[in-house]
């Protein structure tokens, strides 16, 4: 159905091929998930597939590209989108029309069929997305998870063979990501669409793939099965991929077999492992002495000409020296607080103060990493913008911070040609350069690979020891329970919980609550019939490594 031979690519502002000798076939009706670190040319090879990218003065392309047998290597992108659709990262990339009819439609219209065969086309579609009854909304009131299902729609109007993901998932929250995957299965079901989709979260995503691809500077060095990537990807945190934490557990337990199931992954350490169900649990220590930094007393926030508040009277502490993660579905008002602690806009009613002064005269002591951190990048160099308006930045201070981003080699890059992940590490470090003491994130982790990831993660724990209070909103269970000493929950503009965030995040019933998933080393340790645990560390506690296990 596809097949890439032998591509290779050198953007023209380049000495090295981004792509080296692609080879990569699918079949009719498979699902192929491709992963890799950002910058490893994944994003150059779906643009290649997609008609962006051409030998036409912006680089040099070898190889071909053969979709249903045909030679679709210089094809121009109106062409091959008949065949082969793209979904990008972010849906308002791709979406333009004032409805959600028209732009689910805009497709047809210009093919110049009849109306009537395209309303009842669009019906059809938006039903099958999960949109039906929105034909009238204007793009602009809808989710971030509704837009991505019309940016899907619009494709699939025109009945592509093949589909082309990028990232679909990375702003929804965990139960919008069950919802949209298992319409893409449904999809592949009753429709035989091939897939092919990009993303980092192996972890969350694993269970509705059979076969994964890695790559890595711009080559591809994994393509095989899903469940028999794991022992590869043993001692290669290079590549970047975030693993389900069934197999870093397993990993961890030396077990005989290593699969992204956690019921298997339980069986097995039954079966291997000592387990001491009676063990003293493990508490994290308190945090004592830590002075507060905000107070919000009875916030309340409502939009103009709504009828109803976002936010109902919150009430919160946060501290010096402290990570908070705030989690809960989308338009659960998560946004519109980050907002308020910004200095963007003013409460309709109630009191937020940053060290004892209203949060609006003390934005220089807050740092605002936005969720479309593009909005934020201003320079044209990296370079440019670790220092942008920060005097205190010498050169030696940038080379460090370049060194902790991972981004020396693209320290004279533009930065709006980085990847997604690689541009929101440039706002962090431009943040970081200024010293604030309130660290605000929205969605820190979307676009990156594990290895970044964890560069993140280093560089907000050493903000957190040095005095600094850091409150991300997040969906990630898995960062949450790795660097947040406290969890707030949030629904419907009220605060559900608030506490320690190993207390919050073993509580099953407000994780489902708010829209968030269980974390599998949670459900591991209740089959195992320990105390209850949200990372694999906390599991290891009580089971002693594998006695029969992997060398």
């Amino acid at each position: 159905m596809l097949h890439i031979d032998d591509v290779s690519y050198r953007y023209q502002s380049r000495d090295t091929w981004t792509l080296k000798h692609i080879d990569l076939k699918m079949e009719q009706g498979e699902m192929v998930l491709l992963a890799g670190r950002s910058g490893c040319g994944k994003s150059t090879l779906i643009k290649i597939i997609s008609g962006l990218v051409s030998e036409d003065g912006q680089g040099t392309l070898k190889g071909r590209i053969l979709l249903d047998g045909q030679d679709i290597t210089f094809w121009p992108p109106e062409k091959i989108g008949l065949l082969a659709g793209t979904v990008y990262q972010s849906p308002d990339d791709q979406l333009f029309a004032m409805t959600v009819e028209d732009e689910a439609g805009f497709a047809l219209e210009n093919q110049g069929l009849e109306p009537e065969t395209i309303r009842k086309e669009v019906a059809e579609t938006l039903w099958r997305v999960g949109l039906s009854g929105y034909e009238k909304f204007s793009i602009h009131q809808l989710s971030g998870g509704q837009r991505q299902r019309l940016a899907l729609a619009s494709i699939l109007i025109t009945k592509p063979r093949l589909l082309i993901l990028d990232e679909p998932v990375s702003q929804m929250n965990p139960q919008g990501v069950q919802s949209f995957m298992e319409l893409l299965l449904d999809l592949n079901r009753d429709e035989n669409i091939s897939i092919l989709m990009i993303e980092h979260r192996v972890n969350e995503l694993a269970r509705y793939f059979n076969r994964l691809a890695v790559m890595k500077d711009g080559e591809i060095l994994y393509d095989g099965a899903m469940d028999e990537a794991w022992p590869f990807l043993t001692d290669k945190p290079d590549l970047g991929l975030r693993e389900p934490q069934s197999v870093k557990l397993g990993r961890l337990l030396h077990l005989s077999h290593l699969t992204s199931d956690k019921n298997e992954t339980a069986e097995m350490i039954c079966k291997e492992c000592e387990i001491d169900r009676f063990c003293e649990q493990q508490k994290k220590a308190e945090q004592t002495g830590a002075n507060p930094l905000v107070r919000a007393e009875s916030i309340r926030f409502r939009y103009p000409g709504v009828e109803e508040d976002t936010l109902r009277g919150l009430d919160f502490i946060l501290q010096e020296g402290q990570i908070t993660a705030m989690m809960g579905f989308n338009g659960a008002g998560k946004s519109t607080l980050l907002n308020l602690l910004g200095g963007l806009t003013e409460p309709s009613g109630g009191t937020l103060l940053l060290d004892g002064i209203p949060v609006r005269k003390a934005l220089g002591k807050v740092g605002y990493l936005l969720q479309e951190a593009d909005l934020m990048l201003l320079a044209d160099t990296v370079t440019e913008e670790l220092a942008w308006k920060n005097r205190g930045m010498t050169p030696e201070k940038i080379a460090v911070m370049l060194e902790q981003l991972n981004l020396t080699s693209y320290a004279q890059d533009f930065p709006l040609a980085l990847s997604k992940g690689q541009r929101l590490r440039v706002v962090l470090g431009a943040m970081l350069a200024k010293e604030p003491r309130l660290l605000l994130l929205d969605e820190p982790t979307t676009g990156q690979d594990e290895s970044s990831l964890s560069e993140i993660k280093k560089l907000l724990l050493d903000f957190k020891n040095n005095g600094g209070s850091v409150f991300i909103c997040t969906h990630d269970t898995e960062l949450a329970s790795q660097i947040a000493d406290r969890v707030m929950l949030l629904e419907q503009g009220k605060i559900v919980a608030d506490g320690p965030a190993d207390e919050i995040l073993c509580d099953r019933k407000l994780l489902l609550q708010s829209g968030l998933t269980v974390p599998a080393v949670l459900d591991i340790a209740e089959r195992l019939g320990i105390p209850p645990c949200i990372s694999e560390k906390e599991v290891s506690h009580y089971v002693h490594a594998a006695v029969v296990g992997r060398n």
